[in-house]
């Protein structure tokens, strides 16, 4: 693994005036002066000889085999050799090992044609054993090196720090982006490809939050270094940040290659970590992106890396998923999507559509959800279609613009009910809040406002609510709800069940209904421990008189069993789809099922049940 070169491809910064190399000829290193030029030439030398040994720059003369003939006295003052010791050896015994071959190549090169450098750098050992840097400029003239250093340790500490993570001592952004982008250049003159491993640490929050961050920092040193073991010398691991690494994988051969090394890293992380008394096994997420093209950007290429991660992360993690023509699809269509998503509003592009909840033993609907939907004008011409909120609400939640939405949302739903109470249909209308609106500090007195211009009362609305918004600061949460509570609104919990929710939750809210998750619903006619976990959950909810909707009611059988569970009511395609307010069947009795009988499995307080 390479952690010290620093980026090339960057010149370095000027150096303080100094002597250069091309100030002192090359006689005049290696005599006082003298002769019978007179007096004039007696100064010159004089003069020169006076600088050769004060100045504070490295001055050498070095033959072709790699051995000092003269030195200044300043080498002593830098290297803390004298200059008998550095004369007496052959100077890659002072070098260090890794500059060794890079140093002599260049030196041999003034053999063959009138060489020169410039900004040249490689490490000495000074006496204490520690290594400093130095700068060279030289000239050859075929047969000896005439060279001028001085020592820049100092600069190279400062730039080693901005360019490597502090905890781990792993490079940061900055250098992997340059490392990337010499891997890449390389491509001109191989045929393999570059690859970008984007890892990301599943359950790192869990022990930060759990254990500490001490623990938390110690454990991310363990990786590092167990990343460092696996990989070959010419790889480069970086550290972008948090739990998030990245490795830099060249002249490999193939996509499945690539594949191969990020399958490694998922199991190397899988071995515990022992962390004091504990035993910790890191789950992994991991992005690949790969490249064959000289031209490629390492940007895009660390970009695509790190949208593969997601996707993994976002299946269940501890999974790998390559970025591939089919993931840049999804990517240019969410690009898209997050350009034009500023213009839907004003073009009048989003509508609602409306699905009736239903109660489960027939009747007429007891309530309904209003469910955006968008509709681009140009169809045909964005290749989009109908998009339903999946494919935007989140790129709206992490703009200002799903403020924007939920706020047109409020009064169209509102609009739309002061129509329905005109033709005497009072029902309240579910609507979505997201996380971004339960975080405004006006939220109620929207709602308020929204209200009284249709001159409706709170119970026209119901404000459904996820359990991610409630998490995300519960006790502000709670706060805004009950002040939306105290007009008369009713309030739910939205996708119970699909996640860490709990009863307990719902308790701290204060909710009048319970939305089971679609998850829950299509999967317990064939999971009966699902059944049961819903069963009993139903039954809870009943002690904490809480109304419970079966959501994603599909099949007869789906509805056979939530009837059988003592669910009350529900909503789903099979009961009524979504649909535009005027063909929105609100008077009309739920599908009837007769194959199965209407009475609960799961009843509390000793009651009889039958499993």
């Amino acid at each position: 693994m390479r952690t010290d070169a620093l980026p090339t491809g960057h010149p370095d910064p000027p150096e303080p005036a100094g002597t250069d190399i091309a100030d002192i000829d090359a006689a005049d290193m290696a005599t006082s002066g003298g002769g019978d030029n007179g007096p004039a030439r007696h100064a010159g030398a004089s003069g020169v000889e006076r600088l050769f040994e004060m100045t504070s720059d490295l001055l050498a003369a070095i033959s072709l085999d790699g051995r000092f003939t003269l030195l200044n006295p300043a080498w002593e003052n830098v290297l803390g050799w004298s200059v008998q010791e550095l004369m007496a050896q052959p100077m890659q015994e002072h070098m260090h090992p890794d500059d060794v071959e890079e140093t002599r190549a260049l030196m041999l090169a003034g053999s063959r044609r009138t060489a020169q450098l410039e900004n040249f750098t490689n490490r000495y050992r000074h006496r204490d054993g520690s290594w400093r840097w130095l700068s060279w400029s030289a000239r050859c003239d075929g047969e000896v090196w005439y060279a001028a250093a001085r020592d820049v340790t100092d600069r190279m500490w400062l730039e080693r720090q901005a360019l490597h993570d502090p905890l781990t001592k792993l490079p940061n952004r900055l250098l992997l982006m340059d490392r990337a982008h010499q891997a890449i250049t390389r491509l001109h003159r191989s045929h393999g490809l570059v690859a970008l491993l984007f890892i990301d640490l599943d359950r790192f929050k869990a022990i930060n939050d759990n254990l500490g961050h001490a623990v938390g920092d110690h454990l991310l040193v363990s990786v590092s270094e167990r990343l460092a073991e696996m990989m070959r010398d010419s790889d480069t691991i970086a550290r972008m940040g948090g739990d998030e690494f990245v490795v830099l994988a060249e002249d490999l051969e193939s996509d499945s290659e690539a594949l191969a090394v990020a399958e490694r890293v998922v199991h190397a992380l899988e071995e515990p970590f022992e962390v004091g008394s504990t035993e910790v096994a890191m789950l992994a997420s991991v992005g690949v992106s790969v490249s064959h093209d000289p031209e490629a950007n390492p940007e895009d290429l660390l970009r695509e890396a790190d949208v593969a991660m997601y996707r993994a992360k976002r299946a269940g993690g501890r999974r790998l998923e390559l970025f591939d023509e089919r993931l840049r699809q999804e990517v240019n269509t969410q690009l898209e999507i997050g350009d034009r998503l500023h213009h839907a509003l004003p073009r009048q592009e989003l509508l609602l559509v409306y699905q009736p909840i239903l109660p489960l033993a027939g009747g007429r609907a007891v309530g309904c959800e209003a469910l955006v939907r968008w509709d681009p004008n140009d169809i045909a011409q964005s290749k989009l279609g109908r998009l339903l909120p999946s494919a935007f609400l989140r790129q709206a939640e992490e703009s200002e613009l799903i403020a924007q939405i939920g706020d047109w949302v409020l009064h169209a739903v509102c609009a739309q009910a002061a129509i329905w109470h005109r033709e005497g249909i009072v029902i309240p209308i579910s609507i979505n809040v997201s996380t971004r609106e339960l975080t405004e500090n006006d939220f109620a007195e929207r709602v308020r406002e929204a209200l009284a211009l249709c001159r409706l009362s709170g119970r026209a609305l119901c404000l459904e609510v996820s359990e991610e918004a409630v998490l995300r600061d519960p006790e502000r949460t709670s706060a805004v709800l009950s002040d939306v509570k105290r007009l008369g609104v009713a309030i739910a919990l939205d996708n119970f069940g699909a996640g860490q929710s709990s009863l307990s939750l719902a308790r701290s809210l204060p909710l009048d209904m319970l939305k089971l998750d679609r998850t829950l619903i299509g999967g317990f006619d064939r999971d009966k421990t699902k059944r049961a976990m819903v069963a009993a959950t139903i039954a809870l909810a009943h002690e904490a008189r809480l109304t419970v909707v079966a959501v994603g009611i599909e099949t007869k059988r789906q509805l056979a069993l939530a009837r059988e569970l003592d669910c009350p009511v529900g909503q789903g395609f099979l009961l009524h789809e979504p649909d535009a307010p005027e063909r929105v069947r609100l008077r009309e009795a739920a599908v009837t099922v007769t194959s199965a009988p209407w009475r609960p499995l799961v009843r509390l307080r000793g009651s009889n049940s039958r499993r």
